[in-house]
């Protein structure tokens, strides 16, 4: 009993670093090819639609990564379910301190809770 829930919490911190590498890599890419600019009139941060979709895309690879990852390790679907509320938890923590649109919120939200799904159909981790 012991080693299967520290299996699981292992599983599920690889996965939450996992899915965060992935996450930064696509957002760094995004602000690579599409980068933030400072509008000095109005002192604001303009970021381009180049680098949102980045940030949606990672939320999707991200968790899919992690979720999967720590889905495999486990041998179970609890950990990648984890992995998931950590990058949902981040994306709504990010979205309210940069006062993001509804619609941000709500992606973040939705997009990582799809990937886990389908990273759980895809790991074969359906329990019954």
């Amino acid at each position: 009993m012991k080693s299967n829930i520290l299996r699981w919490a292992m599983a599920a911190a690889i996965g939450i670093i996992v899915a965060f590498a992935l996450l930064w890599l696509a957002q760094y890419a995004g602000s690579e090819i599409a980068p933030a600019e400072y509008d000095v009139d109005t002192g604001e941060i303009l970021i381009p639609l180049g680098s949102t979709i980045a940030l949606i895309v990672g939320w999707f690879v991200g968790t899919f990564g992690g979720a999967w990852l720590a889905m495999r390790v486990a041998g179970g679907s609890g950990p990648g379910w984890v992995v998931a509320g950590a990058v949902v938890g981040a994306a709504l923590y990010s979205a309210a301190d940069f006062s993001d649109s509804w619609w941000i919120m709500a992606l973040g939200v939705l997009v990582p809770l799809a990937a886990a799904w389908i990273a759980q159909r895809a790991a074969g981790a359906v329990e019954a």
